[in-house]
């Protein structure tokens, strides 16, 4: 019976975990700050309600307020975790919701980022020390790849591999890199097929008018960058 008592508390405190990570997770910072500056981000530039579309289309200042804003959700998710108890080999799945959340933010309406920023905020919760390690080597990778469209797909690739390299190599925390390069597959993955969506739908005839205004030729669709100017009010709030 005792053993069953034990399972059943560490299912309610898991479940408890996942719901806690979720609401922090949809927190939705990128969508608030837009609307702040009389922006809607979900009709501006990618769509998304992320780092690097606040950044590009709303304003530097305010995309680096959503990315710590972001980041800090990620990070809250686990601690969050910890301070339910629930056990260390089980803390990732309340990242992992955190995520989710941020795909699929319940405050608006299923709608979210790519989930980079609170991938990143859980990296640097569970192991900070080689979380920057990876952070600055993907950072070198943006800044090298800055006008590649997939910039940001690159650099948290970059990060997460040398996390896994660092951590490989040095025999440090194998088991949870490995873990965390799997759902930063996963987010990389989901981001990858959000931008080629979007550069599918700027060649449907509802965006022609659109692609006039900046100067694109016939066969230049591909150069689109997602999170360029893409929204009507997006120059007038930069």
């Amino acid at each position: 019976n005792s053993i069953m008592i034990d399972d059943l508390m560490l299912v309610q405190k898991v479940v408890l975990a996942i719901a806690a990570g979720y609401l922090l997770g949809s927190l939705p910072f990128a969508h608030v700050a837009s609307r702040l500056r009389g922006v809607d981000v979900f009709t501006t530039g990618s769509t998304l309600a992320g780092t690097a579309n606040v950044f590009f289309n709303v304003g530097h200042r305010t995309g680096a307020v959503v990315f710590v804003g972001d980041v800090a959700k990620g990070g809250a998710a686990v601690f969050a975790a910890w301070g339910i108890g629930v056990p260390p080999a089980l803390i990732l799945v309340t990242g992992g919701a955190a995520v989710v959340g941020h795909w699929k933010s319940i405050f608006t309406g299923f709608r979210g980022g790519d989930g980079m920023a609170p991938l990143m905020g859980v990296s640097l919760a569970l192991m900070p020390a080689l979380a920057i390690l990876g952070v600055v080597a993907g950072l070198a990778t943006v800044f090298l790849m800055r006008h590649s469209v997939l910039r940001s797909t690159w650099g948290v690739g970059v990060c997460f591999l040398a996390m896994l390299a660092i951590s490989q190599y040095y025999q440090i925390e194998r088991d949870l890199v490995s873990s965390l390069v799997v759902l930063a597959s996963l987010v990389l993955l989901r981001s990858m097929f959000t931008r080629r969506r979007r550069l599918h739908l700027a060649e449907h005839p509802v965006y022609r008018d659109t692609e006039d205004e900046h100067g694109l030729e016939d066969g230049a669709d591909a150069e689109i960058d997602p999170d360029s100017e893409m929204g009507r009010t997006a120059r007038d709030h930069r």
